[in-house]
């Protein structure tokens, strides 16, 4: 039986070049922000080298992103809701562009059934 669903190629270090881009950061900066060496970042950006789960751990807390988010594609979104309490503890303190934002998505998921709302 053909499965019809299509992922997409995925490919974990050009995940984590795209996210170090995005923040700005050389390799050597990210490299200084894990206590990895600018030589593992390469390796790993260019698949070279298998990183294991501390090394990940060390890169997503570099890049400042929960670990899902080096597996996330453009189809997949992963919400950090204990780093976005930490830094806005009440609903006031939102912006208002994340707040309607984050409205839009509880209406989603409530929409879907993904929450009841």
């Amino acid at each position: 039986m053909k499965n019809d669903t299509e992922f997409p190629k995925y490919k974990l270090g050009e995940r984590i070049k795209e996210l170090r881009e995005k923040r700005g950061l050389s390799q050597e900066d990210l490299a200084k922000k894990t206590g990895l060496s600018q030589s593992t970042v390469s390796q790993v950006e260019r698949e070279e080298k298998d990183p294991s789960l501390s090394t990940l751990q060390k890169v997503s807390e570099g890049l400042d992103v929960h670990i899902a988010m080096l597996f996330a594609n453009e189809n997949v979104h992963v919400f950090d809701l204990q780093k976005l309490r930490s830094k806005y503890d009440t609903v006031d303190k939102l912006s208002p562009y994340l707040y309607t934002a984050l409205g839009k998505i509880v209406r989603y998921a409530a929409d879907i059934g993904f929450i009841k709302g």
